[in-house]
């Protein structure tokens, strides 16, 4: 069976024993398109309320990460990660 990939970040999902003596090299390619997705997200100055739909911020002080899908707001504690 061979990888499969996520769909959003197209990380690679090994299949069980595919990549038994290069695993490290998927790992590490994950990693850095996880640490790069990370950084895009905007960071915010102000502090609304929520974001809009679909919207996603950082705040400035980098204590907190905020996530709009439909009607409800996501927070994500970043100080305790």
């Amino acid at each position: 069976m061979p990888s499969t990939f996520t769909p959003n970040l197209n990380l690679e999902k090994p299949a069980h024993g595919e990549r038994v003596d290069d695993w490290d090299a998927v790992l590490n390619a994950n990693f850095d398109a996880i640490d790069a997705a990370v950084w895009r997200v905007p960071v915010r100055t102000d502090d609304p309320p929520a974001p809009v739909e679909g919207e996603q911020w950082v705040r400035s002080d980098l204590v907190e990460l905020r996530l709009r899908v439909g009607e409800t707001t996501y927070k994500a504690d970043l100080t305790a990660i």
